[in-house]
């Protein structure tokens, strides 16, 4: 008790009585294991009266004092330690749980060590307080700690009546019944402070905010700045962390947003001049391939054109034939009538007789009958001819015989070509369907694979999906071996044979042991399906911990050397050792090192060998479609390749759709044409439809009719129809010597005809063995375009080839003019994006990547520029600019919090004589503050303008957002950013002094008017303590027992002059309160003295601390003793 003697050396004191002082007070304060407190329970009583606690730094003033904050302020806002000016968070429950003395470096673990009293953790720590008013009417709170397993947790409780911790919560079972084990004790017991608060505002009847005011009030130890007294112990801070990090955390995801929209600008930008030399070089270039394969089909053209030239020449030359012969048979026949004629008429001269004239009547109506129906017959005839499409009349009977000739061939033909129509197009519309089912079955595919990274089939996905979705699984814990497997990218020309090994493995579903049981309980009672069809599921069950095998230190000829994995997956170990027991293949370059190996080995080409007998080599075409590989997490050029296919697909239907309808279009033609010949074929001889033959006869027999009765010398007639018909011999015979030249020379044509067809037949038929006569004959309409009709005759048709070979090698040797510069500028712009985007690393500067440059610009532009666009401004404007709109909306409402707590707290100021006849009311003025002023600006400039929806409205305030919230996340910038979020900074109190008669301003008070220390600190106590019975609210001019009393003030005097302080006092017992003052052992004792009635001394000793307790009285005495004490020493060493 030395330092206690200095400190109340010569002090005068006084005995206070508080009995008349109504409210509830603080009666008793219990500590058990709480801090240094070790061990014991720790009582001190201050009996309801003011009390003064005092020590050397670290003794335990602040422990003792923390006890109470745990009982009367909610976690987060009490001020922890703050008398000692410790930082936030250096002391917590659970270092006072745990009885924290020391902290020093660690050696071993290079940072610092906490040392403890109680480190096992196996006890329990207790506060408690009991408060109790003049009525004897008691309550007690307690603050129970325990140790869970994981961390402290607190208990609180709540009694009506005086407890203690002896009585209350000695030999308690830390369990999981705890809380049970307390209300059965009799408290009210709850782990959520805000039920137990509820439970102490209802006995006090103080304000929602007056613990914080409690706690604030600890605080106060230094006066010497208004605002900032103001600001740091009557507002409460507001923490913006959470709002800050939201809007940093939408602001990061709208600069990357940000970021995706330039790059794919930037990339747009440098992909159109690829474009637009991809466009002229493609241009150029399909010119030049097109003259290529138009030079190199020429022969096979002209091939093609000879047949097609000269076959119906030769038919027509080989009719001809037929029909000549047939006009000098006829030539014949009407020779040898005309003989017969002659002999007859030279009879009748002869004969000179007959009946000839009563004859001529019954002939003349015979001839007309048959005239009008070979009439009807005839028009039937031309109308079916027409309808053939041979566009030919028929007139005498070498062409009816000609026609008649065509029927059965024509027919046959027909018929042949609706059978073979009808056969081509049932096989295109199968094809067809097959095509559009492949389309849609790709379609699925590339939206499942949309939706993974992987290259796995859609039907695995689906069923992973569906068993996912069922047991509330992820597909991150049941992945397929192939989603954790990828081949190198050096070791591709094995792919396709290590797919083939390992392609039933790779789709295996992967089932860790812990979801085995669910898993296979689902797939037993679910019928696998994906789009309607049943499907199979192979899966194999993993038991994590057991890995019998590695894959270290592997023989470069492996198969498993080639393999690479996807790092961080548990199941990643295990797939490994699966791998090395079961798919160990070598890796042959040659037959003959796969016929020398044992075990399991393969070559590039999928020649596999799995034993001494079993060999398997798979050259279908779906196992060397990459589009069918299912290994690896990129599944970037299997999109693109699925992508290429289905464009492909879609231009085979177009195709496919198109023959089929020229298909029916002939199908008509050809039935109509039928029915045409049929009708043809009725007719069977031209003598049916020759109804010129009795047209003559009735003019021959008219003549004769009107001859014989105009003339009765018979004989004369006779003569001159001898000599007609002698006349008309001689022409006969003379077309029957031009009809025998005429076949000559047909015959000679034939033969020509016959030997150039067999020699283009021949260069066809090479070409066909070859395989390359479909790829010429692709370019014969191209050719036959090129040329004019008139030069594909039998004339020109050599010459015509001839001149057009000549202008297709000038065409070639010109359009490679032209298109190497281009291909040099576009392989220049190719250079320039590979360089600037090194990530696309598929691309490379070179024409055979046009496709894929161009389809990257289409990707752009179709996909990524609307959805990066889209999804820029839905995070500008729908997320960081509500954000940020939220933020300052947030910053405004407590910038009103704030004026509307000071017009609070003036309500109480009123009550209050600052001096005689006035009283205090703060003023809240706007702080004229560069950095806030400037702050609230950027923050205004950055939700205006967000109705305006164009790129360059949207990019400008972006640009004000990144450069508000850079800052705002720079650490560079931390005091400025707490500085302006920290509403309280938004405001400079004035106080003014009000007359309370006239309402008139007397003078004013700010930080900037240089007002003396204690006078600031005379106006700082007033307003403390108008904040204090606002929030209890206390009237002094009426006593309550049911209001709360009690304060604690920590060096709060320490730096003010004896005046102030006893102003302070007096205004803290003007309402009743009970104060327990803190203060360090070498502070001034005498200015309290008047105000205490009890004295509390905490020391401190190996490590834990204990507190002695006197009253006033009892003190003095112990004063007065050691003052005794030190006057005898004095004398004696003065008589020595």
């Amino acid at each position: 008790m030395k330092q206690a003697d200095a400190l109340f050396d010569k002090t005068e004191f006084h005995s206070v009585n508080f009995s008349q002082t109504s409210g509830y007070r603080l009666k008793r304060l219990e500590l058990l294991n709480w801090g240094t407190f070790d061990q014991k329970i720790h009582i001190v009583s201050p009996e309801g009266q003011s009390t003064l606690l005092v020590g050397q730094n670290g003794s335990g003033k602040s422990t003792l004092i923390d006890g109470i904050l745990t009982l009367l302020v909610k976690p987060g806002v009490r001020n922890f330690n703050v008398a000692a000016g410790a930082r936030k968070r250096e002391r917590t429950e659970r270092t006072y749980f745990e009885g924290a003395f020391d902290r020093n470096a660690d050696g071993e673990s290079n940072g610092i060590k906490t040392r403890c009293l109680r480190p096992s953790r196996k006890h329990y720590s207790v506060v408690l307080a009991c408060f109790q008013n003049d009525n004897e009417s008691a309550f007690s709170l307690a603050n129970l700690l325990y140790w869970n397993g994981q961390k402290v947790e607190p208990v609180y409780c709540f009694s009506n009546r005086e407890r203690s911790i002896s009585g209350d919560f000695s030999q308690l079972d830390t369990s999981s019944g705890i809380l049970k084990a307390i209300t059965d004790r009799d408290f009210k017991a709850t782990k959520t402070f805000t039920e137990y608060e509820g439970w102490f505002r209802k006995t006090t009847k103080v304000k929602k905010k007056a613990m914080d005011v409690f706690n604030q009030t600890v605080a106060v130890k230094d006066i010497e700045n208004l605002n900032q007294f103001i600001r740091n112990h009557m507002l409460e801070p507001y923490n913006w962390a959470e709002r800050l990090d939201a809007l940093l955390a939408h602001f990061t995801q709208l600069n990357e947003a940000h970021a995706c929209l330039v790059k794919a600008r930037d990339q747009e930008a440098l992909l159109q001049p690829i474009a637009r030399h991809g466009l002229e070089f493609a241009n150029f270039k399909g010119q030049l391939e097109k003259t290529i394969r138009k030079s190199q089909g020429l022969d096979a053209f002209f091939a093609q054109k000879t047949i097609e030239i000269f076959k119906p020449a030769l038919a027509k030359y080989q009719q001809s034939l037929v029909e000549i012969r047939f006009h000098k048979q006829s030539l014949k026949d009407e020779l040898e009538a005309i003989e017969e004629e002659q002999r007859r008429i030279k009879n009748e001269i002869e004969q000179e007789g007959g009946d000839r004239l009563k004859m001529i009547p019954l002939l003349i109506e015979t001839a007309t009958s048959e005239l009008n129906r070979k009439q009807e017959r005839y028009d039937l005839y031309q109308r079916a001819l027409k309808r053939t499409g041979l566009n030919q009349t028929v007139s005498c009977a070498s062409e009816f015989q000609h026609v008649q000739q065509l029927i059965s061939e024509h027919h046959n033909q027909h018929e042949a070509s609706i059978q073979e129509c009808e056969e081509n197009r049932m096989e295109l519309i199968v094809q067809r369907s097959q095509i559009r089912q492949e389309r849609s079955d790709l379609s699925v595919e590339l939206e499942s694979l949309e939706r993974q990274k992987g290259n796995l089939p859609e039907r695995s996905i689906s069923l992973r999906e569906s068993i996912c979705l069922e047991l509330g699984l992820s597909a991150k814990e049941l992945p397929f071996a192939a989603e954790l497997i990828a081949v190198q990218e050096n070791e591709r020309k094995w792919e396709s044979s290590i797919e083939k090994v390992l392609h039933s493995f790779g789709l295996s579903l992967l089932v860790p042991d812990r979801f085995y049981h669910i898993v296979s309980r689902h797939v037993e009672q679910t019928k696998l399906t994906t789009r309607g069809r049943g499907q199979r599921l192979i899966y194999l069950r993993i038991n994590e911990q057991k890995t019998s095998q590695d894959m270290t230190d592997q023989d470069s000829a492996s198969m498993l050397s080639k393999l690479r994995f996807k790092a961080g997956h548990t199941l990643l170990p295990w797939v490994k050792a699966e791998l090395a027991a079961r798919f160990d293949y070598r890796c042959c370059e040659t037959i003959e090192e796969l016929q020398q190996a044992t075990g399991l080995a393969m070559t590039p080409s999928r020649h596999v060998k799995t034993g001494s007998k079993r060999h398997d080599k798979d050259d279908r075409e779906q196992l060397l479609d990459r589009r069918n590989f299912i290994l690896g997490w990129d599944n970037k050029e299997k999109k693109q390749q699925i992508m290429a296919r289905v464009v492909e697909l879609d231009f085979i239907d177009q195709q496919l759709s198109q023959k089929v309808a020229a298909i029916d279009t002939n199908l008509v033609a050809f039935r109509n044409r039928i029915h045409a010949w049929n009708d043809l074929q009725t007719f069977v001889d031209f003598s049916e439809i020759n109804w010129q033959r009795h047209q003559q006869d009735l003019v021959d027999l008219e003549e004769e009719k009107k001859a014989i009765e105009e003339n009765s010398d018979a004989i004369q007639f006779l003569r001159e129809q001898a000599t007609k018909l002698s006349s008309r011999r001689k022409g006969l015979e003379s077309h029957r010597e031009d009809s025998i030249c005429t076949e000559n020379g047909l015959e000679r044509s034939i033969r020509d005809s016959e030997k150039l067809i067999v020699n283009a037949q021949n260069v066809i038929d090479g070409f066909t063995k070859e395989n390359i006569w479909e790829q010429y004959q692709s370019t014969f309409s191209e050719l036959e375009s090129s040329v004019d009709e008139s030069c594909f005759s039998i004339e020109e048709l050599l010459e015509t080839q001839v001149s057009l070979r000549k202008t297709l090698d000038k065409e070639q040797k010109s359009l490679r003019q032209k298109l190497d510069p281009i291909e040099e500028h576009l392989t220049q712009a190719m250079s320039k994006f590979t360089r600037k985007f090194p990530e696309e690393a598929d691309l490379l500067p070179h024409v055979a990547y046009l496709d894929s440059f161009l389809g990257l610009l289409q990707r752009i532009n179709d996909e990524d520029m609307p959805r990066h666009t889209d999804r820029f401004k839905e995070r500008l404007n729908d997320t960081v600019t509500r954000e940020i709109g939220l933020f300052r909306a947030a910053l405004e409402k407590e910038r009103r919090n704030i004026e509307e707590k000071v017009e609070t707290l003036n309500l109480s100021l009123r009550q209050l004589d600052f001096r005689e006849g006035t009283y205090i009311q703060l003023d809240p003025k706007r702080v004229n503050n560069h950095e806030i002023v400037e702050f609230q600006r950027q923050l205004r400039e950055c939700v205006e303008g967000s109705f305006e929806d164009s790129a360059e409205a949207n990019e400008a305030r972006f640009v004000r957002i990144q450069k508000l919230v850079l800052k705002l996340q720079d650490e560079g910038y931390r005091l400025w950013r707490e500085k302006v979020v920290d509403v309280r900074n938004w405001f400079d109190f004035l106080a003014n002094v009000i007359d309370a008669q006239t309402l008139e301003q007397v003078s004013s008070y700010d930080d900037s008017t240089g007002q003396s220390g204690g006078e600031k600190a005379k106006l700082a106590f007033t307003i403390l303590v108008a904040a204090i019975a606002y929030q209890y609210d206390l009237d002094p001019s009426e006593p309550d027992a049911e209001r709360f009393r009690f304060v604690v003030v920590d060096e709060m005097f320490s730096k003010v002059d004896d005046q102030h302080a006893e102003y302070a006092l007096k205004l803290f017992r003007q309402f009743g309160l009970q104060l327990l003052i803190v203060a360090p052992l070498d502070a001034k004792a005498c200015v309290t003295q008047p105000f205490v009635g009890s004295y509390l001394h905490v020391t401190k000793k190996n490590n834990r601390s204990e507190v002695f307790q006197m009253t006033a009285k009892e003190f003095s005495h112990y004063v007065d003793a050691a003052d005794k004490h030190r006057t005898s020493s004095s004398k004696n060493q003065n008589d020595r």
